[in-house]
C-alpha cells in the first residue's frame, strides 16, 4: 500500500472514530494475512444537572409562646440531601440579625429554628444551593411575631388567722393571668408605710401564693394589690378588712364586717367588700342602676339613661370619630375618616343632593334634578370619564401608553380617556433613592412632595378623574399620593407595584391613613420574580382590595388574552352600577 493509500485509510479512520462508530482497520502494509481490529467506544451522553428549586411559604406568622419560631420548606433537586439551605434573617431596618447554614433531609425538607421569640417584624432571605455549586433563586419571606392576649390579672384570697396564742397570720390565694410567672402581689397596710409592707411568695403551682405577717404589728385592713404582664403591665386591687381572733360575732356574711353596720349583710362569699360591707357586685356609686362589678362608665352623668354596661350616649364613641353618641348625627362613620362637627365625614355627606357623597364627589355644586356620572359630574361638567395613568421608574410616559396590556385596557375601555402623567424628577422616577442608597432608608416624609404637588397639579387642571392607574413604581407612588392629598378617585389599579419599604418617612405617612377605603386592585404576575411577592402587603394597605395573579405574567399588565384580564376590566366598571 502506498502512503497516499495509507494516509487516507487513516483520515477515515479517525473520523469514524470521532463519531463514535466501531471501525475495522486492516494494514497490508506488512502481511496482507494479518487483520488488525480495534474498538472505539461511543461518547458517552452528558447528564444536566439543573438549578435547585426552594418552596417557602411567603409569610410566616408566629403568636408568641416563649418559644423560638420555626421556619421550614423543601429543596427540589436531583440529589435534594446533598444541598444546603442559606437563612439570613433582617430586622425592619435591613440589617442582619443572624443567618444560619442547613441541611436539607433526603425528601429535601429542611427547618430552622430561628431564635427570634420576642414579638416583631423580621424579613428572611433563603436560598439553596446543590452538591454541584449551583444556586437556586433567592426568596423572600416575612416573619411575624405578634404580642400575646394579656388581660387583666384578677386574684382571690384567703386569710388564716393567727392560732390562739400567736399573732402571725396567713393570706393566701391565686392571681389569676395568662403568664402568672410575671405577677408580684403586695400587701400595704393602711396608715402604715412601705416598711411595714408585704410581699407575696409564689409557690410551684402557677398563680398562687401565700404571705406570713405579725397582726401585732401589721394593721390588718388594708390594700391588697397585684401587676402582671409580659409586655404591657396592669394592675389590680382590692381594699381588705382581715378578722382578727376571736372572729367577729354577727357576721353572716363572713365578709369581716359586722351585721350592725354591714349596709350589704349578704354579701357573696369571698367578693372582696368596702367598709359598708358591700361588694362591687352590690354597690353603684353613680347611681345609674348598673353595679360596679359591671359597669364600665363609673361616673355617669345623673339621670342619663345607661345601656347593659353602664353608659351613656354621652360616655361613648361607637364610631370613634372623637364625637360622642349623643352629639354625632352620623354614629356609623369608617375608621380613620375626617369628621365636622356634627360627627360626619364628606362619605357620609352629599352637599349638592346628587346621589354622590362630598368624598368622590368631583363636581360639588351640581344643579339640583341635575343626572351625573358616578364621579358626580353632569355630562356638562366633565365630558368622558378619565383615568390618570403613571409610568413605572425609569420608563416614560409614553413607554407605558405603547405597552401592550396598556393598549388592550384603551381598546376594552373606549369610553374612558387616558391622560399618561410624566414624573417631574429626573432620572424618569417617581420617588428617588434615599440619600445614602436603599441599604440607608430615609425619614424624610417630604421626599416625594415635587411628585405629589405635580399630581395634584394635573388633577386640579384635568380632572375629575375616575380611576388612577399605577404600574411598577408608579403603583409604588399611588399610597404615597393617597395618603397626601385631598383628590379623590373611584378605583385605584397598581400593576406589578410594592410598597416604598426604603423610604421610612413616606410609609409612616401612609401608615397614618391606611387602610384606604377607595376599592382597589393589585395584579402580579408569577413570572415576576422581583416583585410578586410584594404585592400582598401593598393590598393590605387597602381595606376592599381585588388581588389578581396571573399564572402566565410577567414584570408587565396583562395582555387581553390572559386569563385575568375580564377580572379587571369587570373590577373598573363596577365603579359605574
Amino acid at each position: 500500500m502506498d502512503s497516499k493509500t495509507l494516509g487516507m485509510s487513516l483520515l477515515v479512520v479517525f473520523l469514524m472514530a470521532s463519531s463514535g462508530a466501531v471501525v475495522l482497520v486492516v494494514d497490508n502494509k506488512m502481511n496482507d494475512d494479518v487483520e488488525v481490529v480495534e474498538e472505539v467506544k461511543e461518547e458517552e451522553v452528558e447528564q444536566v444537572d439543573y438549578p435547585p428549586k426552594l418552596l417557602v411559604d411567603s409569610e410566616f406568622t408566629h403568636s408568641w409562646d416563649g418559644n423560638n419560631a420555626i421556619v421550614d420548606g423543601f429543596v427540589y433537586d436531583e440529589n435534594p440531601q446533598a444541598s444546603s439551605v442559606d437563612v439570613v434573617v433582617l430586622d425592619d431596618n435591613f440589617v442582619t440579625v443572624a443567618s444560619y447554614d442547613l441541611s436539607v433531609n433526603t425528601d429535601g425538607y429542611w427547618l430552622v429554628e430561628t431564635q427570634l421569640s420576642e414579638p416583631g417584624y423580621w424579613i428572611l432571605d433563603i436560598s439553596a444551593t446543590d452538591g454541584e455549586g449551583q444556586s437556586s433563586e433567592s426568596k423572600k419571606s416575612s416573619l411575624e411575631i405578634t404580642k400575646p392576649l394579656e388581660s387583666e390579672p384578677v386574684f382571690n384570697f384567703k386569710w388564716d388567722q393567727p392560732a390562739e396564742g400567736e399573732t402571725n397570720g396567713t393570706l393566701s390565694g391565686y392571681v389569676i393571668h395568662e403568664f402568672p410567672q410575671t405577677c408580684e402581689i403586695e400587701y400595704r397596710p393602711k396608715d402604715q408605710g412601705s416598711a411595714y409592707h408585704v410581699d407575696g411568695v409564689f409557690t410551684g403551682e402557677l398563680g398562687m401564693y401565700n404571705m406570713t405577717f405579725d397582726t401585732s404589728v401589721h394593721n390588718t385592713e388594708g390594700i391588697l394589690i397585684t401587676e402582671c404582664g409580659m409586655f404591657q403591665s396592669s394592675q389590680y386591687a382590692a381594699y381588705v378588712i382581715l378578722p382578727m381572733p376571736p372572729e367577729p360575732v354577727g357576721d353572716g356574711d363572713n365578709d369581716a364586717v359586722l351585721d350592725d353596720v354591714d349596709e350589704c349583710p349578704t354579701t357573696p362569699e369571698g367578693e372582696p367588700v368596702y367598709s359598708t360591707g358591700c361588694s362591687d357586685s352590690e354597690t353603684d356609686d353613680d347611681g345609674d342602676n348598673v353595679m360596679n362589678d359591671r359597669d364600665q362608665c363609673p361616673s355617669t352623668p345623673l339621670g342619663e339613661s345607661v345601656d347593659f354596661y353602664g353608659c351613656s350616649d354621652s360616655q361613648k364613641d361607637d364610631d370613634l370619630d372623637g364625637l360622642t353618641n349623643n352629639l354625632d348625627a352620623c354614629p356609623n362613620t369608617p375608621v380613620g375618616e375626617v369628621v365636622d362637627s356634627s360627627g360626619c365625614s364628606d362619605s357620609q355627606k352629599d352637599d349638592d343632593g346628587d346621589g354622590v357623597t362630598n368624598d368622590i364627589d368631583a363636581c360639588p355644586d351640581t344643579p339640583p334634578n341635575t343626572e351625573v356620572n358616578a364621579v358626580g359630574c353632569s355630562q356638562e361638567q366633565s365630558g368622558p370619564l378619565k383615568i390618570l395613568a403613571l409610568h413605572g421608574g425609569g420608563q416614560t410616559a409614553n413607554g407605558l401608553r405603547s405597552m401592550q396590556g396598556i393598549q388592550d385596557l384603551m381598546n376594552s375601555l373606549s369610553e374612558f380617556e387616558f391622560v399618561f402623567a410624566s414624573t417631574p424628577e429626573s432620572n424618569n422616577v417617581w420617588i428617588r433613592d434615599p440619600p445614602g442608597g436603599k441599604g440607608e432608608p430615609t425619614t424624610d416624609r417630604d421626599w416625594a412632595d415635587a411628585s405629589i404637588d405635580y399630581l395634584d397639579q394635573i388633577v386640579e387642571e384635568q380632572g375629575p378623574f375616575y380611576a388612577i392607574l399605577g404600574y411598577s413604581q408608579g403603583a409604588a407612588m399611588i399610597p404615597v399620593y393617597l395618603a397626601n392629598t385631598d383628590k379623590t378617585f373611584n378605583r385605584v389599579m397598581m400593576y406589578n407595584g410594592y410598597l416604598p419599604t426604603t423610604h421610612e418617612g413616606l410609609i409612616d405617612t401612609i401608615d397614618d391613613i391606611a387602610p384606604f377605603s377607595i376599592p382597589a386592585m393589585v395584579f402580579s404576575g408569577e413570572n415576576d420574580d422581583g416583585f410578586k411577592d410584594m404585592a400582598p402587603a401593598l393590598a393590605a394597605k387597602f381595606s376592599q382590595c381585588l388581588e389578581v395573579h396571573s399564572q402566565t405574567a410577567g414584570h408587565n399588565p396583562p395582555y387581553q388574552s390572559d386569563s385575568t384580564y375580564n377580572q379587571i376590566l369587570n373590577f373598573i366598571r363596577d365603579g359605574l352600577d
